[in-house]
């Protein structure tokens, strides 16, 4: 490494973090970490902590807060009010197998450009991670998946398919252990989407949300 990306480095990294406390207070969300790409979209009071890395292809929804350190989202599409553990990696790029080497040597030029006309390796889709999931500590969720939601992520899970809503999965890879509540209150919770209430009527209802057959009885 040469003393200008030796200066560099830095210099970036102390930007990125005035850049994200300017916009902490003028978009009322809370950004810790030094690695998270200016071009991330956080939502309204949505919390990233101290040593998180957050790629470019990131949507992270209102009240969803993700934790550090050593949490790794590189690309997501995520919903409301998700609670994310620390330790956890989300839509990490792959790596091509088929050819003749895995590592990526001949596509970057941080390897002194080998390779004169570089390809790309095709990537799934970002996750589409719901809203008001919970993705507990150690997990990993592949690209080109969906977790309904509602959802539930046990902790050292892989998720490598999509996860129903309001289903509880873990493993290696994932598999539905368990609903987290009736099939009736599932569906009427969907309906209720309680998620896309305004702040006001959170909370003026948030007494209500110790019960979930009251809830569904008062709001489906």
């Amino acid at each position: 490494m040469n003393i200008k990306s030796q200066i560099a480095g830095p210099l970036k990294t102390s930007a990125r973090f005035v850049l994200w406390q300017i916009r902490n207070y003028r978009h009322h969300h809370t950004v810790e970490s030094a690695h998270v790409s200016p071009r991330a979209k956080i939502g309204y009071r949505a919390i990233v902590r101290r040593g998180t890395e957050v790629g470019w292809d990131v949507e992270l929804g209102d009240y969803s807060y993700i934790s550090g350190p050593r949490s790794y989202v590189e690309a997501a599409r995520i919903g409301r009010f998700c609670s994310i553990a620390r330790q956890t990696v989300i839509g990490a790029s792959n790596h091509d197998y088929t050819r003749v080497s895995s590592h990526p040597f001949a596509l970057s030029p941080a390897y002194g450009n080998l390779c004169t006309h570089p390809k790309a390796v095709e990537q799934k889709p970002a996750p589409v991670i719901g809203n008001d999931v919970w993705i507990a500590a150690n997990s990993a969720v592949m690209r080109g998946v969906t977790i309904g939601d509602g959802a539930v992520v046990a902790a050292n899970s892989v998720v490598t398919r999509d996860v129903p809503p309001y289903s509880i999965v873990g493993g290696s890879p994932a598999r539905v252990l368990k609903p987290r509540f009736s099939p009736e209150i599932a569906e009427a919770m969907l309906r209720i989407a309680w998620w896309n209430w305004d702040e006001t009527t959170l909370r003026d209802r948030i007494e209500t949300f110790d019960d979930p057959e009251q809830f569904v009885k008062d709001f489906g």
